[in-house]
């Protein structure tokens, strides 16, 4: 055979059979698959679906160490500390021994009963009608007000008598305030989801919570930490939940203007 046959032959014949022997080498010896990526429970919780209430119980109470958190609470505990001072002066000024209505709509405002039974009602009706996104912010509210109860119970441990106790009440001490801590924790929720449009209404009603609670119900360092607490439980779950939504940031170069965008999608 003419040497320039064999050369040409011995060329197709690579070109033939190296992809088959190589298919079969990688058959014969497959490399070990990829390990899919764990799921850690920060990505669980960071989304908001009804069984993160359950499953993200102490996931949420540990972001009440989150900077935002941390610094409401320091600020508060700052705040209720100063006004140990005034305790005993705003109580004999809000005192009244005929409490008007506006104490006892202050107190149905803040019951933990309607921060859970809310949420949960307009939960199953977004479901219903299909309305995701109002059941997300129902599943947030519900989160927060949970951290905002475990943390509000267990400050209650101390024995702190309410203004027309001697003797305080075991679990029940007067602080901090629940009534203004479950206030404050649905109207930061809801003013970090809607903007000042719902944050204006929401904080007012919070406010009008406190301030009847300082009749002679508490003093005026409960009142004050239970709002700092509140908020900082709405900070706790609403940013963790937040900074999982997809996003990006982009640069922007043009004539003349250069920058970054950053999107967030819900």
């Amino acid at each position: 055979m003419h040497p320039l046959f064999r050369r040409l032959l011995a060329t197709v014949l690579v070109a033939a059979l190296g992809p088959a022997a190589a298919s079969a080498q990688s058959a014969a010896d497959p490399s070990p698959a990829r390990p899919a990526p764990a799921v850690t429970p920060g990505d669980v919780c960071s989304e908001d679906g009804l069984s993160t209430v359950f499953r993200c119980v102490f996931h949420d109470i540990g972001q009440i160490g989150g900077h935002a958190s941390l610094l409401w609470l320091a600020a508060g505990g700052t705040v209720a500390g100063g006004s140990l001072l005034l305790d005993d002066e705003v109580l004999k000024l809000m005192r009244d021994p005929d409490q008007d209505t506006s104490v006892a709509a202050g107190e149905n405002l803040g019951e933990a009963g309607l921060h859970f039974g809310v949420p949960a009602a307009l939960y199953v009706i977004a479901r219903t009608t299909g309305h995701p996104k109002l059941a997300a912010l129902s599943i947030t509210l519900v989160r927060t007000q949970v951290v905002n109860g475990f943390l509000t119970r267990s400050l209650k441990l101390l024995p702190r008598p309410r203004p027309y106790q001697e003797k305080a009440t075991p679990t029940k001490g007067s602080f901090p305030s629940g009534h203004t801590s479950a206030a404050f924790a649905s109207a930061t929720v809801l003013t970090r989801r809607w903007g000042w449009r719902a944050g204006v209404p929401a904080y007012t009603v919070a406010t009008f919570v406190g301030v009847t609670r300082l009749q002679n119900i508490h003093y005026l360092s409960d009142v004050t930490f239970g709002a700092a607490l509140g908020i900082a439980s709405g900070l706790a779950v609403h940013t963790n939940i937040l900074s999982s939504r997809h996003a990006s940031i982009e640069p922007i170069v043009g004539r003349g203007k250069t920058g970054v965008a950053l999107s967030i999608a819900y």
